[in-house]
């Protein structure tokens, strides 16, 4: 697989898919997040999708974006769910939304192992309310 596929494999199956043992091999055992998640490994990084899973139900990923310059993937993703659970503070409201985020990978040797991410909080909060 090429490094951009190993990218849109780990959305489509993190993601929509829930397919975290397989996202675990995507992901480096020392997998670093450089965003304010701050996940330190894969199996941080598998809880945080996990608890994205819990606040959006029916969460589907479009790709807007992908490439890739040797070991770095940059990706620009459409997130669209129904926020079934707490996210920032706010309870389920049953609002579908819809969001887009940047985010970049590192991709050595087939592994993911750092990446940094900038999804728009206070977007998604306005949305939330």
């Amino acid at each position: 697989m090429t490094n951009t596929e190993i990218v849109y494999r780990f959305f489509k199956e993190g993601y929509e898919s829930k397919n975290y043992e397989l996202v675990m091999n995507y992901l480096a055992d020392d997998y670093i997040d450089h965003s304010p998640a701050g996940a330190k490994g894969n199996a941080q990084a598998v809880e945080i999708l996990k608890i994205v899973a819990n606040q959006f139900s029916d969460l589907s990923i479009q790709m807007l974006d992908i490439f890739a310059d040797n070991e770095m993937v940059a990706t620009r993703v459409l997130y669209q769910g129904v926020h079934s659970g707490t996210c920032m503070g706010i309870a389920a409201t049953g609002k579908k939304i819809s969001f887009e985020a940047l985010e970049n990978f590192k991709v050595v040797d087939g592994k993911i192992v750092e990446s940094w991410g900038y999804w728009p909080d206070k977007e998604i909060e306005e949305k939330l309310r």
